[in-house]
């Protein structure tokens, strides 16, 4: 056999004492993120609804809850089979209001296509408020593209531009796999048979369509479909994102995900701008630039749920002296613009917005310490909050202020995906390695830890990661929760295990991480839920051994957080305990 170059130097490194130190100081920094039970602080859960399941085996469905509207009502999503189901959190009244078999879709879609992987199956993908009280936007995914449309507005990175390596480590296993497109994985001869799960599937093109929906005011059905936006996409057992949130102008912001298999490290594309994958995107939704989307985000991996939360934040007013330079500054900036006719300095300029803050209202604070420091007042300021489902090394919760977010001038970068600039891909506060296509659960690994704070990346409010004890495998939803709660300010569910865990630390930008803690969970009489909320799906299905139930965290309208169990369809209201 021949080895190139690039092969000889990387068998010597993987056998170097060189390669061993540097994975013996990756082990010592990259330590488990262990959690700790509270000691005090637990959540009271109370049954209120159900949503009907087609199917309660473990693995066999897909669902989550949208809660991002105005009035009165939550809806949920049976992904898999097409079906939206809104609850009345007056009455806790449950209706179906779509089904992709008998209601009108958006013309030109095809939605009837089988794919083995329930949890990568979206009929109906995502949900939305739209702009005005009576209009709603729904996602689907379609492995055709509406009628109207010759082309997406958004696309897949260029076929066969990055290519990757599958089920190694080692480059001289005979398992080894090619794998020509890491963005359309399973093209065109199917998931490599060398794969930990899905071998040899079949994967395909699909379509996100976006689609604008009135709501029938006599029965609250979703009538009158106007698809406004597609991005092409692939369906495969990859990440395929899917948060959604409207913003107050009526355009929406969205995650893409990754685009990739699991067991890499996103590649590239999630760090280059001019990509769609790994990324959040600005769509909008109507007037003149209606379909045109901007990338205000990059460095996601596979966000499913968004929220905006406003956070009271203390900020310094400048002294006079800093703004007599301040304003000393700003002439000269109106002259030099003056003279290069970029402004008109006889004409009264607005204030320069300060990026991450909304308005200037708020409470002023006198500082009476006497050492000179600057008078405070606090602010509220909007953040985007959303979920990371993580490789291996993080999940994570993370959050912006909305502001910057939505500001196109600056593309923020949460660290997933290899960076071009500096070689290194990132999760959390750590960073990770290249990792291994079709290799789930261990693969990428950690390489060490990232400075906190690190310039140009913003890190998580709060991340874990798996352990040995709890055997946790990935984050499956966020609640910040304004009603029925006391200390928690952010609490997040987890796939496997059913539990849920908080912090009491509100989000700091540019801060540490928060600590985090495990939830103690209680039925309705006060007993010790002893699985979590898995107790709760072994007693409705039966099952001595539920697997797993996939718990998604909601919100009801009066920002109480609620929890759906995706297997059983079962919908809850939480309460903060103290004991």
């Amino acid at each position: 056999m021949k080895l190139t170059l690039t092969s000889s130097l990387f068998c010597f490194l993987v056998n170097s004492d060189v390669f061993r130190s540097a994975k013996a100081q990756a082990q010592d920094e990259c330590q488990a993120l262990s959690l700790e039970t509270h000691e005090t602080i637990g959540l009271k859960v109370e049954k209120v609804a159900s949503i009907p399941v087609e199917n309660m085996m473990p693995f066999r469905y897909n669902m989550s809850p949208m809660d991002n509207f105005d009035g009165n009502f939550v809806y949920f999503l049976d992904q898999k089979y097409g079906r939206i189901y809104s609850l009345d959190a007056t009455t806790n009244e449950v209706n179906k209001v779509l089904d992709v078999d008998s209601s009108k879709v958006p013309d030109g879609l095809t939605l009837d296509y089988v794919f083995f992987s329930s949890s990568q199956t979206y009929r109906v993908k995502s949900m939305t408020k739209g702009s005005s009280s009576d209009e709603v936007i729904v996602v689907f995914t379609s492995t055709t593209l509406p009628d109207g449309w010759d082309s997406p507005d958004a696309f897949l990175p260029a076929p066969g531009a990055f290519a990757t390596w599958a089920c190694g480590p080692d480059p001289m296993a005979k398992n080894i796999s090619f794998i020509p497109d890491l963005y359309r994985p399973g093209f065109p001869d199917g998931v490599p048979t060398c794969f930990d799960f899905f071998p040899g599937l079949e994967t395909f093109k699909g379509y996100d369509v976006f689609a604008k929906y009135t709501i029938d005011e006599d029965d609250g059905s979703l009538v009158d479909p106007k698809p406004f936006f597609v991005r092409e996409g692939w369906v495969s057992p990859g990440h395929l994102g899917g948060g959604i949130v409207t913003l107050n102008d009526g355009n929406i912001l969205y995650s893409t995900g990754d685009c990739a298999i699991f067991g890499t490290d996103g590649g590239y594309a999630p760090q280059l701008d001019q990509e769609s994958c790994g990324k959040i995107l600005k769509i909008f939704t109507d007037g003149p630039k209606m379909g045109e989307f901007e990338v205000v985000a990059k460095g996601i991996r596979n966000s499913q749920q968004f929220r905006i939360i406003t956070q009271e934040v203390e900020v310094s007013e400048p002294s006079s002296s800093e703004s007599s330079s301040s304003e000393s500054s700003s002439s000269e900036s109106s002259s030099d613009e003056s003279r290069s006719g970029k402004r008109d300095p006889k004409k009264k300029q607005s204030p320069k917005k300060v990026r991450g803050r909304r308005g200037a209202r708020g409470r002023r604070t006198q500082n009476n310490s006497g050492d000179g420091m600057s008078p405070k007042r606090t602010e509220s300021v909007e953040y985007l909050a959303f979920m990371d489902i993580g490789g291996v090394t993080a999940e994570e919760v993370n959050a912006i202020p909305l502001t910057k977010v939505t500001d196109p001038s600056n593309i923020d970068n949460f660290g997933w995906g290899r960076n071009i600039a500096d070689g290194k891909a990132r999760e959390g506060t750590f960073y990770v390695n290249h990792g291994n296509a079709g290799v789930l659960g261990t693969e990428p690994t950690c390489a060490g830890d990232t400075q906190i704070g690190e310039p140009g990346f913003i890190q998580p409010w709060i991340q874990f990661n798996r352990t040995p004890m709890d055997f946790l495998y990935g984050i499956a939803s966020l609640a910040i929760p304004t009603s029925a709660v006391n200390d928690l300010k952010l609490i997040w569910s987890e796939f496997n295990t059913g539990k849920i865990m908080g912090t009491t630390g509100e989000y700091v930008e540019g801060g540490a991480p928060r600590t985090a803690f495990k939830l103690k969970l209680y039925d309705e009489n006060g007993e010790l839920l002893e699985n979590d909320l898995n107790t709760l799906v072994m007693k409705e299905t039966g099952d001595e051994d539920p697997q797993r139930g996939d718990p998604r965290l909601f919100h009801f309208p009066n920002g109480q957080a609620g929890v759906m169990v995706e297997r059983t369809g079962s919908i809850y209201k939480l309460y903060e305990t103290k004991s």
